[in-house]
């Protein structure tokens, strides 16, 4: 779920743990692809209040619909991104939710599918796609009498994992209902936290990132009462 400080977290420990092997990493994010630009120009910055500052145009940040991916703990994300970048631990940052440019009428989870494949990048090279976990869902889900194809379903069973991150219950800022506020995540409950997998052959998932603890709600980043903490 969008929305909590420690999901963006448990995404970074991946992107970080993936660097360590050697190998080429490549990450993509539910970013507009329009955002490509000024994201890469935020990679190759000092991080400054200025570079946050430009970040924070973004039409994520300024949207009047918060749904988490504006928040304070993606701010974070993309500092602790763009100072493994620097170091020559990743490649690159790929904005790969729908755009101007992509085709009229393309569905958005086949799109973000098809950009996934479409990253160039060696053999050997890690991609770690960060979405919200409906994208990353290996069934088809039905809402009502429309069902969805996950991009998580278009993708290659032998050479991808899907994993879903999931906390013992706590907050998570998004839009209900009631408005935009920190709302319940998901129900109490006491899970150690590390990464199972499941072979079962109707699983959601291919394996669940368990945090051991309760998620926190993470405030827009534009209305956070003070600046963005950034660290590397």
């Amino acid at each position: 779920m969008h929305g909590t400080n420690e999901s963006p977290d448990a995404f970074a420990n991946l992107v970080c743990l993936a660097s360590a092997t050697g190998r080429p990493v490549t990450v993509a994010v539910e970013y507009t692809s329009d955002d490509q630009a000024a994201i890469n120009a935020f990679l190759a910055s000092d991080g400054s209040p200025s570079a946050q500052a430009a970040l924070l145009k973004l039409s994520l940040f300024k949207s009047d619909f918060q749904d988490g991916r504006g928040s304070v703990a993606f701010m974070r994300l993309f500092d602790r991104l763009r100072v493994l970048k620097q170091a020559g631990r990743i490649d690159g940052v790929i904005a790969s939710d729908v755009g101007h440019a992509t085709p009229e009428g393309q569905d958005r989870n086949a799109a973000m599918a098809q950009t996934w494949t479409k990253i160039s990048a060696p053999d050997d090279a890690i991609i770690l796609a960060y979405v919200g976990n409906l994208h990353a869902m290996r069934k088809p889900i039905a809402f009502g009498d429309r069902t969805i194809v996950p991009a998580g379903a278009m993708m290659p069973v032998k050479r991808t994992v899907t994993i879903n991150v999931d906390g013992n219950g706590g907050k998570a800022w998004n839009c209900q209902d009631d408005e935009c506020r920190p709302h319940d995540n998901g129900y109490t409950r006491q899970v150690a936290p590390g990464i199972k997998y499941s072979v079962a052959a109707d699983r959601q998932w291919d394996a669940i990132y368990e945090l051991g603890a309760p998620t926190t709600a993470a405030l827009p980043a534009n209305s956070a009462s003070a600046p963005t903490a950034l660290s590397d």
